[in-house]
């Protein structure tokens, strides 16, 4: 049966006789490519689903492609489902097969248009006793959400049949086996007394004992790494049983602190976290260090069985943001200091070694790629992304992109992936696709020297500003982009601005994750030079419906001026004052130019 509800309307006595389902809602999503397009099939396990509290079930979830394009598990446009209505939720059933906590595994293996694609998700009941509704769209990966692809789930979790006893494990002696050895030699706290939900900071020192470099190295929940998320999660993790991980090499002798957040289960008792340390990825089953912290849970978490009052942002982790950074109009030469995996179209087609030169072009309708024993043509766009780290750096060498007031520095290296791409309207586009923050970091609309406090209340507006846009306008949708790097949205210089104004780069750090929210919703904040006394509404600079939070305030420092820009939101002049002479923090700084507004970590 369709999962999706529906009205019928069959005629006066027939609505008398019946009792009608009510119409479903379906959430408001932006399907930028209807090639991808779903129907739901079926459900391996029929609605409500039965699942006791603590335990794990699986339902496997078919859907038949509907579409043009081919889903493909191994593409940068992989089909997964993420969570709804509120959207990028973290859910209260994550499992072990998860992507995130608000991002579903994928859709396995190739299904070509008219074939059966299956979702398998792991649920993993909370302890809350009670009836679910788990609601979730599908989407390709970075692209688009997939038309017809709503769905939910019916759960009700019931008492388990048997009590849950967490026993505390015995203590395992750190181990060395095979090619990396790793010793915990320092950890605080080993005990502690906490309420349920709280949460502590847990230092630990670790050293590598070994005659061999470490390439990484992940610190893990050793009871949640092959099986359940750990009980422990706290939002700031890498992921629902991995800690925090690090690419960085560490040498023969080397050692590193590791502070982290952890959070104690909801429910009075004792409990046991096992830290793990994990080396090259497949090293679990080779190297491995194991200490234990003893975790005593005083008090059931306030309202607990109903719902603790612990903070989740509203993103489970840092989303990706794709900027237009530099029109060639001949052939473009980058690097990039990662090896990266190079994609024709979704397709991948090889491997691009770290600080190898490759020459991309495009005529004839064709594009190309050229490196060594790498060679192609095609149809299709080219993408080019880094394997090991994201943060890695590109060079694009031909491109000469200098700004007057910043002297010779040519602005030409960038954080992420890159893509050749040639636009709806025949412009052709290298795309930078980042993190949100190397690109928060990389935004040059103010100097370094600059009141930090004005910086920091600056960049919240510049990440709010560069979200909203992302999220809920299609301004830049025909050229495969969600924001340019000018000031048509907001000057980004990447990586070399990152050098020039380390300032910028703390107060990015400082305020991660923050944005501007009215009404619990993240809006948009535009900021400009200066006024002449008050700024401007959104209504009287560019007309349409009023944003309440775009109201005329006054702004002291620029009484007498002549404005400087559109007028609408903060005036970055009259902000960075304020800060100066006032002593002002970033948040209130915030709160007088964008009327209403409160200033929320959205992502850790």
């Amino acid at each position: 049966m369709n999962k999706l509800l529906f009205t019928v309307l069959f005629g006066a006595v027939l609505s008398v006789l019946f009792v009608l389902p009510v119409q479903a809602v379906q959430p408001e999503v932006k399907v930028r490519d209807e090639a991808y397009s779903a129907k739901f099939i079926s459900q391996s396990l029929s609605d409500p689903i039965m699942i006791e509290a603590g335990s794990t079930k699986t339902v496997n979830i078919k859907f038949k492609n509907v579409g043009t394009a081919t889903w493909d598990a191994k593409s940068t446009k992989y089909i997964s489902a993420y969570t709804m209505e509120p959207r990028d939720r973290k859910s209260e059933f994550v499992g072990d097969g998860w992507i995130s906590a608000k991002q579903t595994a994928k859709i396995v293996g190739t299904v070509k248009p008219g074939a059966i694609g299956e979702l398998k998700i792991d649920l993993v009941a909370p302890s809350k006793i009670g009836e679910y509704v788990e609601k979730f769209y599908l989407a390709a990966e970075n692209y688009s959400w997939v038309k017809g692809g709503y769905f939910f789930l019916k759960i009700k979790v019931i008492a388990p049949s048997k009590p849950v006893v967490v026993e505390p494990k015995k203590e395992t002696a750190p181990s060395v086996l095979g090619k990396y050895e790793a010793n915990l030699f320092g950890i605080s706290p080993q005990k502690i007394d906490i309420n349920g939900g709280d949460e502590f900071l847990l230092v630990s020192l670790w050293q590598n004992t070994g005659k061999n470099t470490w390439p990484n190295y992940s610190l893990t929940d050793a009871d949640a790494v092959d099986s359940a998320p750990s009980i422990f999660f706290d939002s700031s993790w890498k992921s629902h049983n991995i800690i925090l991980s690090n690419n960085s090499e560490l040498a023969p002798g080397s050692s590193f602190r590791a502070e982290t957040r952890v959070r104690a289960p909801v429910k009075k008792g004792k409990y046991v976290l096992r830290l793990k340390m994990i080396v090259d990825g497949e090293g679990a089953s080779s190297a491995k260090a194991i200490q234990t912290v003893e975790i005593n849970v005083l008090n059931d978490a306030p309202n607990v069985g109903e719902q603790a009052d612990v903070f989740v942002p509203r993103l489970a982790s840092e989303p990706k943001i794709r900027v237009g950074v530099w029109k060639p109009t001949d052939s473009v030469q980058m690097s990039s200091a990662d090896d990266c995996n190079v994609y024709d179209g979704a397709t991948l087609v090889g491997t691009l070694p770290k600080g190898a030169t490759a020459v991309l072009s495009y005529s004839d309708d064709k594009y190309r790629f050229w490196w060594g024993s790498l060679n192609f043509e095609t149809s299709n766009y080219i993408r080019i992304e880094p394997i090991n780290d994201w943060h890695t750096v590109f060079t694009l060498y031909n491109y000469d992109h200098k700004v007057s007031w910043k002297g010779a520095v040519n602005f030409n290296q960038y954080r992420g992936a890159l893509e050749y791409r040639l636009s709806e309207k025949g412009t052709m586009y290298i795309i930078n696709e980042v993190l949100f923050e190397d690109y928060i970091a990389g935004i040059s609309e103010t100097s370094s020297g600059a009141p930090i406090e004005f910086i920091k209340a600056n960049l919240v507006a510049a990440r709010s500003y560069a979200y909203y846009v992302k999220e809920h306008t299609d301004k830049h949708d025909s050229r495969y982009f969600d924001v340019v790097g000018t000031t048509g949205d907001q000057l980004y210089l990447g990586y070399q601005s990152e050098v020039l104004m380390p300032r910028v780069v703390l107060a990015q750090q400082e305020t991660r994750g923050m944005m501007v929210t009215y009404d619990d919703k993240i809006v948009i904040t535009p900021y400009f030079g200066n006024s002449n006394g008050w700024t401007r509404s959104y209504v009287a600079a560019w007309g349409g419906s009023s944003k309440p939070w775009l109201m005329p305030v006054k702004a002291n420092y620029d009484a007498g001026r002549t404005r400087l820009g559109h007028g609408v939101g903060m005036s970055q002049r009259d902000c960075a004052l304020r800060a100066e002479k006032e002593g002002l923090d970033y948040i209130s700084l915030l709160k007088y130019y964008y009327t209403g507004v409160e200033v929320e970590r959205i992502y850790n």
